[in-house]
């Protein structure tokens, strides 16, 4: 009927205004250079199969060199309808790089999702691991949600624990492939430089807002600073994408030097951790050389989150306590109601 035409019409053009303003915000996070927009008739060339994986390396190098089509805020209100996003873990060069493609139907995302392909070369995932991510992908499908964003830092991360996986794997093969060294050799390593300072730089770069951090290589190796480190169980906040994951690690702590090795311990002995959206923290101790009371806290990057865990330090008259809570952004923003 006229009626069920005009509604229909109306749903179709506000899934092309939710659609644009998608493609705005996935610009807006990753950047001009990770995202690419074509239409299909600009995508004759593309090597996919019907699985959702690619089935030749060269396909990557087309993507990577498609004209790119006008996207961000002046954009019309319809965009593309073939979104491609740049997924490569940080050891994957130009030449190899990993895209994800999203084939977008006219009525996402109020009522289809789109259907992912995964452009990437079978050296970094083979074929039957990308119908796996696809299928994870399409679990993941909520109707009436925007999807990209999450897809995306899904596909990332399971890049980044591969990559994880690997660097373990050379490591216990360097390991067994080591002699032992004798004694001199083995207090020459034990000798470390007053000044050393061993520094952390987020492998996420810039994007959260990160700080670097430097620790003293006396502090890490001192023993008598070791602490032992309880870690909660994962929580997953309401309305949040499927991913988001806060955990939180707590330590006695009695001196700087105890924060210190801490901090250290969980951001270069944890590769999950290092990698998190982000690191907060805040303590509380009573320093007995000082006679005071010393309590700090910080965000990193996470605006107002350090002070608000540094309150509830204050509030619940906790003592000699050092409290990390790791967040692993799941693709939602969730405003305020990240800290309810």
């Amino acid at each position: 009927s006229g009626q069920d035409y005009t509604q229909r019409e109306m749903v179709e053009g506000d899934d092309a205004l939710r659609r644009s303003e998608e493609l705005d915000a996935l610009v807006s996070f990753y950047g001009q250079e990770t995202i690419i927009a074509v239409t299909p008739h600009e995508d004759n060339n593309s090597n996919t199969n019907k699985d959702g994986t690619d089935n030749s390396t060269s396909s990557t190098r087309h993507h990577a060199n498609t004209k790119r089509n006008a996207v961000g805020p002046e954009s019309s209100i319809e965009p593309p309808m073939i979104w491609r996003i740049r997924i490569s873990p940080p050891n994957v060069g130009d030449r190899d790089c990993c895209w994800l493609e999203l084939h977008l139907p006219s009525d996402y995302p109020s009522l289809a999702p789109p259907t992912p392909h995964l452009c990437i070369p079978q050296w970094i995932l083979d074929d039957g691991k990308k119908s796996i991510l696809v299928d994870e992908m399409i679990e993941m499908w909520t109707e009436d949600v925007e999807i990209g964003l999450l897809w995306a830092e899904h596909c990332r991360s399971a890049l980044l624990f591969l990559e994880d996986m690997e660097d373990e794997t050379r490591q216990q093969q360097h390991k067994q492939n080591d002699t032992v060294k004798d004694d001199d050799e083995l207090a020459e390593m034990a000798i470390v430089e007053p000044d050393a300072v061993r520094t952390f730089v987020s492998p996420n770069g810039t994007r959260y807002h990160q700080p670097i951090r430097h620790f003293q290589e006396t502090v890490i190796r001192d023993e008598s600073n070791r602490r032992s480190i309880h870690r909660g169980e994962p929580y997953h906040p309401p309305k949040s994408g499927a991913s988001e994951t806060l955990v939180a690690h707590v330590a006695n702590v009695t001196h700087m030097n105890h924060v210190d090795w801490v901090l250290a311990q969980l951001l270069f002995e944890d590769k999950k951790v290092g990698r998190a959206t982000h690191n907060m923290i805040a303590y509380r101790f009573y320093d007995d050389e000082k006679q005071c009371w010393v309590s700090d806290n910080d965000d990193d990057g996470e605006k107002g989150a350090g002070s608000k865990l540094g309150a509830l330090l204050e509030m619940s008259n906790s003592e000699n306590v050092l409290v990390v809570v790791s967040r692993w952004f799941g693709g939602v923003l969730l405003g305020p109601s990240r800290f309810k």
